[in-house]
């Protein structure tokens, strides 16, 4: 989900400065989303995260450790609105839908990044250390499972073959819109291209 703007909080005196680690999150969060991994440098984490080297080395490690937090976070976040939008009684069509949905207000949220941070890391990204795109990959890769669930509970589609390129598919459809709205395409035509998709699904029984 897009991080939120709040304020990094300071200690008074002269203490080592002190600071509230999920707003830091929603920061770096923020950062790596618009500008990815890559493009992304300590001194731009250290000015936007309001602390110095030293406190950010200390609470989140180098960037690709801090880069992994964010991960961990957002995929919490992001596994928390797929299932629920894929968790039963839903199935065939009907979850499709919902997934379809819970992605496009995802990625469309007003005064936040378009898009999805997973899908924009594997398109963008060369040069993270492969833990990190491993990472990446798998929490992709863990939609396709959910879906083929989701798939499986309709009793039409579960006895065909090719439940698992369905599902599939729809990953690949829901991922493409994530790009698409990264790209500024308008909600509307969105959901019209998503209508389309599940109307594939409903010609496969």
């Amino acid at each position: 989900m897009p991080p939120g703007n709040r304020g990094v909080k300071f200690s008074r005196m002269a203490r080592p400065r002190e600071f509230d680690v999920d707003e830091a999150l929603d920061r770096a969060t923020a950062l790596f989303w618009t500008r990815g991994y890559e493009a992304t440098s300590v001194q731009d984490l250290v000015d936007a995260l309001g602390v110095n080297r030293a406190s950010l080395y200390a609470t989140f490690g180098d960037k690709a450790q801090l880069f992994t937090s964010v991960l961990e976070r957002y995929g919490r976040q992001v596994d928390g609105v797929i299932r629920d939008a894929l968790a039963p009684p839903a199935s065939g069509a009907e979850a499709i839908r919902a997934w379809f949905r819970a992605l496009i207000e995802m990625a469309t949220q007003p005064g936040g990044p378009r898009g999805c941070l997973f899908v924009g890391t594997v398109s963008s990204c060369a040069t993270a250390p492969e833990p990190l795109k491993e990472k990446v990959v798998a929490a992709v890769r863990a939609s396709t499972d959910r879906l083929q669930q989701a798939l499986e509970r309709d009793p039409r589609i579960a006895r065909r073959e090719n439940v698992r390129t369905l599902a599939r598919f729809f990953a690949a459809e829901g991922h493409g819109l994530a790009v698409l709205a990264r790209a500024g395409v308008r909600r509307q035509e969105l959901e019209a291209a998503a209508e389309v998709a599940v109307r594939v699904l409903e010609r496969a029984h």
